[in-house]
């Protein structure tokens, strides 16, 4: 009985396990470099783990190369920090410019947003305003 025991305590312990991990993003980026681009909107995904948004940029010879880039936060995260924006705040469509740590592996399309402007509107990434601190109108 007490080795029965002693074994789905075992067990139990490894099945949660995976709920306590979570990647760091200097393994996957270089969060030491940065690049900023332009680009249109061809999808965006609000969802778990990490918001995905997906844009084309020409690059210097016209070629359009198709870019992705996570954003650190999850929707919830963004939620409790009040960023003031949510899923339907970027479409399709919609110019973006973004800054952002590129991935580690040579010649990727990938990027960890830092920083977006979505039609010339900055969208915060990080904490936003306390709730009810609305800025005045007019004044920003």
């Amino acid at each position: 009985m007490r080795n029965t025991f002693h074994c789905c305590l075992i067990l139990g312990f490894l099945a949660c396990t995976p709920l306590f991990a979570h990647h760091g993003t200097s393994v996957t980026y270089q969060t030491d470099k940065t690049l900023t681009m332009t680009g249109t909107v061809t999808e965006f995904s609000f969802s778990y783990p990490h918001p995905q948004l997906y844009f084309d940029v020409k690059d210097a010879g016209g070629t359009i190369q198709h870019w992705g880039a996570e954003f650190a936060p999850t929707p919830l995260m963004m939620k409790d920090m009040h960023v003031g924006w949510n899923r339907d705040s970027i479409k399709p469509g919609d110019t973006v410019t973004i800054t952002c740590n590129p991935h580690r592996v040579s010649g990727s399309t990938a990027c960890l947003a830092r920083e977006l402007i979505v039609n010339g509107k900055k969208l915060v990434m990080g904490m936003g305003r306390p709730p009810g601190q609305e800025p005045a109108q007019g004044k920003e």
